[in-house]
């Protein structure tokens, strides 16, 4: 069985994240980010071939996502809490957004436990973060420039400073 299958056909929780989720979407201009979560069967938990997760892009890998495209990464229930316990800034958000797409019985189990998520390292891994946002937004750390309409507009990509803001918050 393929990954698609798997994640797709074993859905608990899925969310709307990215700029939707944090405020700074744009009408007309955003992609649509989708995260969400999955329970891999016990085949792929027990066997030789595991599914931790999946990722689906509207355009190819490398090419940048326009307005309306779709980017979905699926975690399988494993590697989303491995991620989230680490206090991983990208995932945690899931478990507290407003609404969700998907939600079954245990993606509502989940997210009843997303305090337990909470710790002296998630904090440490969001100030890293914040760090290495600030670090590009003065061009300190070396960086594919994604969007430069936003360096010729403003000077700076106003999208690293978004998120040390965000993140800082």
């Amino acid at each position: 069985m393929c990954a698609r299958s798997i994640a797709l056909g074993n859905e608990i929780l899925r969310g709307v994240v990215g700029s939707t989720a944090h405020g700074t979407a744009i009408e007309g201009q955003d992609d649509r980010d989708e995260m969400g979560v999955f329970i891999e069967p016990a085949e792929n938990v027990c066997g030789l071939v595991s599914c931790d997760h999946y990722i689906y892009r509207d355009k190819p890998q490398g090419v940048r996502s326009e307005a309306g495209d779709l980017d979905l990464t699926l975690y399988s229930l494993r590697k989303f809490c491995r991620l989230a316990a680490r206090g991983n800034p990208t995932v945690i958000i899931l478990l507290w957004l407003p609404t969700y797409v998907v939600t079954t019985p245990f993606g509502a189990e989940l997210m009843a436990m997303r305090q337990a998520f909470i710790s002296r390292e998630a904090g440490a891994r969001f100030l890293g973060y914040l760090l290495a946002q600030k670090m590009k937004l003065k061009g300190q750390r070396a960086h594919t420039i994604n969007r430069p309409e936003l360096v010729a507009k403003y000077g700076y990509d106003t999208k690293f400073a978004m998120h040390a803001l965000r993140l800082g918050f």
